[in-house]
């Protein structure tokens, strides 16, 4: 099954024994939305100008009706801003309902005691495996895993996802990764670089934010229903 960075961070974030996320709400919308900009910018389809901002790139469409909405979301901003954007559009509840559809999780509670993971074959576990290749071995990591632990670093939770690795190398080796990552590269070449919330802050995160975008997580039927196949790629 391919999956999207933004769909393998949310899954890494699960706990395969309790099947909860264990990362903060809002921390997880920045990453969902940094790992969205990270996809689109890999495939081409967002570029960084030299004024700082993110325009069409040579790959105008997608395929996929997420990614292509997200990048009409974010050109003309900064990467900074299209992440705050995106952030506030709440595409972690589109994820997170993309992955119920496909049969990746059970349910979008993730947030909530149960167990939200389907049993084994974990659809991560590749993912999981892989990562302990790059980052406890020291293998190569090609453009989508690079910018994946660089994701996993800036969120600051390899540790938590290798937790059967000696943390101090694969901190050591992730940072060493995130650097090579060009959309990382991207993202921290603004003058100003956003901080995510620390796990505690204020952020109002059990409350549901009023918005009025593209995407609202009460109209998946109305978006399915019309024919707009968001969820699938």
């Amino acid at each position: 099954m391919s999956l999207l960075l933004a769909e393998e961070l949310v899954l890494l974030c699960m706990d395969d024994e309790t099947g909860q996320c264990e990362v903060e709400p809002r921390e997880a919308g920045q990453g969902v939305a940094l790992a969205l900009v990270f996809e689109l910018s890999l495939a081409g389809a967002l570029t960084l100008t030299r004024a700082g901002t993110l325009a069409q790139g040579e790959q105008s469409a997608t395929g996929d009706q997420l990614l292509d909405l997200t990048a009409s979301s974010a050109i003309g901003l900064s990467p900074t801003a299209a992440v705050e954007k995106l952030a506030a559009e709440d595409l972690l509840q589109a994820i997170l309902a993309r992955l119920v559809s496909r049969g990746v999780l059970h349910d979008a509670e993730v947030w909530s005691p149960g167990i939200h993971l389907p049993k084994d074959p974990h659809p991560e576990a590749a993912v999981r495996e892989r990562l302990r290749e790059v980052l406890a071995q020291g293998q190569g990591a090609n453009e989508h895993e690079a910018a994946l632990v660089a994701l996993l670093h800036h969120l600051e939770i390899v540790a938590a996802v290798l937790p059967d690795d000696d943390a101090e190398i694969t901190r050591a080796r992730a940072a060493e990764v995130a650097r090579r990552s060009r959309p990382m590269q991207d993202y921290q070449g603004e003058d100003s670089r956003p901080r995510l919330t620390p796990a505690g802050g204020s952020d109002n995160s059990g409350q549901r934010r009023t918005r009025s975008s593209w995407w609202d997580g009460l109209d998946v039927l109305e978006l399915v229903g019309s024919g707009i196949r968001i969820f699938l790629p």
